[in-house]
């Protein structure tokens, strides 16, 4: 399975257990779930929403049938799977057979979600993940903008909602903090947890060491136990988890944050050479209709928060070409090409 359908999946998962999926990527949705090499990514995905409403001690009649519900109707998937290699059926009684279970799978869990006691209302959140190699810059719901490095992971609420903004980071993130002293803004990477009201500043987590780079304002950086420093302009506070050490250095925070700067610059290179580019930064196959097309050349630059289907867009316009894209998120250009 390809790295663009496991993203895809997930995010009409989540549109659809927020109810806001169109009949279109509902129906896009329950495709991909039909098909054999998506199993794992669907059993996942309902394991975790399994996890995320786990049944509580004092759970009524009810709850507990809908857990009994849940384990028959998990037997009945893998057993599903199963099938495959014991018995030779139709390919299409069983892609129905699979995609009706999971249909039923996910009304269960989600009756579990919407019936089970609850003391307050669970918090939606969102999760993204951002493993191609091009950055990619989120708004959130409080008007702050946090651009999500390669390799990264952020998972944020969809609405903030009590005294506090908080959010999770691994990996690397830019974040330019809308400015509320009423509700300070929390990022939790590791053991340490970066307290601001408004400003802007630069988290890197990599293995053991974490870095706080400010280029705005000032942050306040702390673990569990205690406050590890207040970090102003163009200082930096260093972080081991290992040996819980830390210290602060002075540095041009401008250089911390150039890889927000790396544009995609292509100068007169061949369509042959920017597929191979692009399948390296974006994570998903360019493939070109025939050699012609590849012996193309072109000059253009594009700024590095562009996601592919615009790049792709200028690139057919300056070739004359077209290009179709695939249900795995792949795309293929099409054309005369050139001598």
């Amino acid at each position: 399975m390809s790295t663009a359908s496991v993203f895809r999946i997930k995010y009409l998962f989540q549109k659809y257990l927020d109810t806001s999926c169109t009949t279109e990527e509902f129906n896009e949705l329950f495709e991909l779930m039909a098909k054999e090499e998506n199993l794992p990514e669907i059993e996942g995905l309902l394991e975790k929403l399994w996890a995320d409403t786990e049944m509580k001690p004092d759970a009524d009649a009810e709850v507990v049938h809908q857990e009994v519900l849940y384990n028959k109707l998990l037997e009945i998937v893998k057993k599903e799977k199963n099938v495959y290699s014991f018995q030779k059926r139709s390919s299409k009684t069983i892609i129905r057979s699979v995609a009706a279970t999971i249909a039923l799978l996910i009304c269960a869990g989600l009756y579990f979600l919407h019936t089970r006691p609850k003391p307050m209302p669970m918090q939606a959140r969102v999760t993204l993940s951002n493993p191609v190699r091009h950055v990619h810059e989120i708004k959130l719901a409080d008007g702050s903008v946090v651009t999500l490095n390669k390799n990264s992971h952020l998972d944020y609420p969809a609405k903030f909602t009590g005294k506090t903004r908080e959010v999770y980071l691994t990996g690397e993130a830019y974040f330019d903090v809308r400015h509320d002293p009423l509700h300070p803004f929390l990022v939790h990477t590791g053991q340490i947890t970066t307290r601001v009201l408004g400003t802007a500043f630069n988290i890197k987590s990599e293995g053991s060491l974490i870095q706080v780079t400010v280029t705005r304002g000032k942050v306040k950086v702390s673990t569990p136990k205690k406050t590890l420093g207040i970090v102003l302009p163009n200082h930096q506070i260093n972080y081991n988890e290992i040996n819980n050490q830390s210290s602060i250095d002075i540095l041009n925070a401008k250089t911390t944050v150039l890889w927000k700067e790396t544009d995609l610059v292509m100068d007169h290179i061949t369509l042959k050479e920017a597929a191979a580019v692009l399948t390296e930064r974006y994570g998903v196959k360019v493939i070109l209709d025939n050699e012609k097309i590849g012996s193309c050349r072109f000059s253009a630059t594009f700024l590095n928060t562009t996601g592919l289907e615009q790049v792709v867009k200028v690139l057919s316009h300056l070739n004359n070409l077209s290009y179709k894209w695939s249900k795995e998120g792949d795309v293929t250009l099409s054309g005369s090409g050139c001598e």
